[in-house]
């Protein structure tokens, strides 16, 4: 029988313990990681991708041609908007240009250069030119 006692009670302690251990790991502060060894050599391929991915992005955003308009007509242009061809939204590049005069833009060619091109005139007349590849031929002339 005391056998029995002694068995019963390591038994009674080893429950005991696993029980204030399972208490004690719900109720324990958490521990702060262990500091890295080498921070800077494990960032340095990270800030190098990171750089890396800033100029492809820069590179796609700053894909731009200057296109020199010149309003040769007797009249104002109102405003030339230039549409992507194949796209529906146009975007207004130029803005009361008077007669005779020149302005060179920036036209931003993410997928293309062919352009659509519509030019509303001070008089109420307009001129459409359709599919212009203003990679090549950098000058829009506006004639009568």
């Amino acid at each position: 029988m005391s056998t029995f006692r002694s068995f019963a009670f390591v038994a009674s302690v080893v429950c005991a313990a696993s029980m204030t251990v399972a208490a004690s790991a719900q109720t324990a502060a958490p521990v702060p990681p262990a500091p890295v060894a080498h921070p800077p050599s494990a960032a340095a391929p990270v800030a190098k991708a990171q750089k890396k991915l800033q100029k492809k992005q820069q590179k796609k955003v700053m894909s731009s041609v200057v296109v020199v308009v010149t309003n040769s007509r007797s009249v104002a242009l109102s405003e030339l908007d230039a549409t992507p061809s194949g796209e529906t939204l146009p975007k207004t590049i130029v803005s009361n240009l008077a007669p005779g005069q020149k302005i060179s833009v920036s036209i931003a060619t993410v997928k293309s250069c062919m352009y659509n091109l519509h030019g509303a005139y001070a008089d109420g007349s307009n001129t459409d030119s359709t599919s212009v590849d203003l990679c090549k031929d950098k000058n829009v002339n506006l004639i009568e």
